[in-house]
């Protein structure tokens, strides 16, 4: 009787921490998702600043130009 309560005590202590391994697993999944959208979003703000900063330079070109 001993040995079937041991047996059921390590069978859910074993099943506690595939559990534990099985979340942390999802939240790193999460983790490098929300990484990737972070890297994507910092991409587009930088595109964005470049082609801003280049139409100043046109700009500033182009009144140079006629002066």
């Amino acid at each position: 009787m001993k040995k079937i309560l041991k047996l059921i005590t390590y069978l859910i202590v074993i099943r506690f921490v595939v559990g534990l391994f099985n979340e942390n697993s999802s939240i790193k999944d999460q983790i490098d998702k929300l990484k990737e959208e972070i890297t994507n979003l910092e991409i587009n703000d930088l595109d964005k600043k470049i082609k801003d900063f280049q139409n100043k330079i046109d700009g500033f070109k182009d009144k140079n130009q006629e002066s």
